[in-house]
């Protein structure tokens, strides 16, 4: 028997106005054994209006995950519209791998997303079945596609940049080069502080980056009261939050809501 829990596990931010036309909404969703989260957007305005949030108990297996993700599904009413797009983003370890070697990691039945330049590959056919029994023609991808996809957008200015996104057990480092070509983008565990900003500090010296010089723009679950910020500081001399792109927007209820905090989420498939 499973134990997957989700009694009192769910947070929300905004409402999704019964006015709106599903055929309107694009439902962005990215599945975890830790948490189930997902945004709407409002595609006619390009404005997300609702969050959802489910922190997920005593998961330790694919079987228990799908479970837990029957019972949500079955239940939450915003999750059973009739969205015009479901982009659904996995945030398991993945791999990169040269181009010519896709297709035959493909073909060996691996879940995978084809990148112009890189590839994602990354297993969980038992989760994206069970998630095909609820939405129809989902996109699938890693939820890091939305990296390769957004942030050399964010290189205009300057190259200089070294973006870390911060989860509560890992952080990804993405680094491109002058070219907007992606030099770097690897995911390391860790615990405390220190292990983070040893793995930073790491690429820095293995790409041979300036820390004087390098802007470090900071992605996810941190905030400027953090310890992971505080001793950013010690190491970098230029530290920022990512912005939300120019194109998209906000609902008045999440006026307080951090534009850092799950930017990969927000801006899949985008």
């Amino acid at each position: 028997m499973s134990t997957a829990q989700i009694k009192n596990s769910f947070n929300s931010i905004g409402e999704v106005d019964v006015s709106i036309s599903p055929s309107t909404l694009i439902l962005k969703l990215s599945v975890t054994k830790h948490a189930i989260r997902y945004f709407v957007l409002w595609q006619t305005h390009r404005q997300i209006i609702f969050f959802g949030d489910y922190t997920l108990h005593h998961i330790t297996n694919s079987d228990e995950l799908v479970t837990a993700m029957d019972k949500i599904f079955n239940k939450d009413e915003v999750l059973k519209l009739s969205f015009s797009k479901v982009v659904i983003g996995f945030n398991e370890p993945y791999s990169l791998v040269p181009s010519e070697l896709f297709d035959l990691i493909n073909k060996a039945g691996k879940i995978s997303n084809r990148f112009t330049e890189t590839d994602i590959v990354f297993d969980d056919s038992q989760i994206t079945n069970g998630l095909r029994k609820f939405f129809n023609n989902p996109e699938l991808l890693h939820i890091n596609s939305t990296y390769l996809n957004l942030l050399p957008e964010y290189l205009n200015e300057t190259p200089e940049k070294l973006f870390v996104n911060i989860s509560k057990n890992h952080i990804d480092v993405i680094r491109f080069n002058d070219q907007k070509k992606l030099h770097l983008m690897n995911r390391y565990d860790y615990q405390a502080e220190s292990d983070f900003i040893y793995f930073v500090l790491l690429c820095c010296d293995e790409l041979k980056i300036d820390r004087e010089k390098v802007e470090l723009v900071l992605m996810g679950e941190v905030d400027i009261q953090s310890k992971i910020y505080n001793i950013s500081y010690r190491y970098f001399s230029t530290i920022s939050f990512i912005k939300m792109p120019d194109n998209l927007y906000f609902s008045k209820a999440f006026e307080t809501f951090p534009k850092h905090l799950h930017f990969n989420l927000y801006n899949l498939g985008a």
